[in-house]
């Protein structure tokens, strides 16, 4: 592959899996955890939502939200997000950019669902 091709092919890239953030983190609306799903080459945690789906910087992919494990914090979004899985519970999203081609997790609330 020549040079302009490798260029070109990283630019699609970064476009599709580096999308900047949001002008400020936004949040979702409640909603029950629908599925989860994490693995393969990196051990980010997807969320799918039995709700609307909020997706504020476009991402490219709208099968759920990431808690990417290179955040600070990772380890207690996931196991705040398996915890109200596992119970029923809703969560609400806070979102910020994209990571994966997926609205990026930043920050979760649980309550107990009505």
């Amino acid at each position: 592959m020549n040079l302009q091709k490798v260029a070109a092919l990283a630019c699609v890239m970064t476009a599709l899996f580096a999308t900047p953030s949001t002008a400020e983190p936004t949040q979702s609306d409640w909603f029950s955890i629908a599925s989860l799903a994490g693995g393969w080459v990196e051990g980010h945690l997807r969320v799918v939502s039995s709700g609307p789906f909020h997706n504020p910087s476009s991402c490219p992919y709208a099968d759920g939200y990431v808690v990417d494990d290179s955040l600070p914090g990772a380890q207690l979004l996931q196991a705040m997000l398996i915890t109200a899985y596992a119970s029923g519970d809703q969560v609400q999203v806070t979102v910020d950019g994209c990571a994966s081609g997926r609205p990026s997790e930043i920050g979760v609330q649980v309550r107990k669902s009505t």
